[in-house]
């Protein structure tokens, strides 16, 4: 399968969190931007559109005036490396088409996860080294030294918390809000 964008990555990461496994548009995006990504993922195989339930995010409307949401199907799961398993997200075997590392991912024995450290010398290793610093990083210094922008950077951290790591959101005077990886990952849960 092709790469996917930062985008659709993010579409498909959200909805597959909801319990209804449908998308929302993002908030800088317009109708034609939605209209655009909604057409490559169903296209793909990644979404597909269904009449909008109640409460359900509307991603568009049709030409007869029913809302229509975008819902995640089993291959846009598998291509960001998870499956549906009764409602628990569980990451997806390397040898059903996840990444080969997400086997980790998996709770064991109902416990935390795991973390699963990211591949070295990737965006991902440098944001993990920066958070790992004992001061932490701001979110622009992470939009700078990774080149994300900043919405991209902080559905990064939402993936490292969803790999296990414990993220801490602090604040001070001078630097403002700033983030960095728990030390004592036991204190951050619960």
């Amino acid at each position: 399968m092709p790469k996917l964008t930062d985008t659709q990555l993010i579409i498909l990461s959200k909805a597959a969190a909801r319990d209804d496994g449908a998308a929302t548009i993002p908030a800088n995006f317009n109708k034609a931007n939605a209209a655009m990504v909604g057409t490559s993922l169903v296209a793909r195989n990644l979404m597909e559109e269904v009449v909008s339930e109640r409460g359900a995010p509307v991603w568009r409307e049709n030409d007869q005036g029913e809302r229509i949401s975008l819902v995640i199907t089993s291959a846009g799961r598998e291509a960001i490396g998870v499956v549906d398993d009764g409602g628990e997200l569980e990451a997806l075997p390397a040898h059903e088409g996840g990444d080969p590392r997400a086997a980790e991912l998996a709770t064991v024995d109902g416990g935390p996860k795991p973390t699963i450290e990211p591949r070295s010398g990737s965006k991902q290793a440098l944001l993990v080294d920066m958070l790992s610093q004992d001061a932490g990083a701001t979110l622009d210094d992470l939009v700078k030294a990774i080149g994300w922008l900043p919405h991209t950077t902080r559905a990064a951290l939402t993936g490292l918390r969803k790999r296990g790591f414990v993220i801490e959101r602090e604040r001070d005077d001078v630097r403002g809000t700033f983030y960095r990886i728990a030390r004592n990952p036991a204190a951050g849960q619960g």
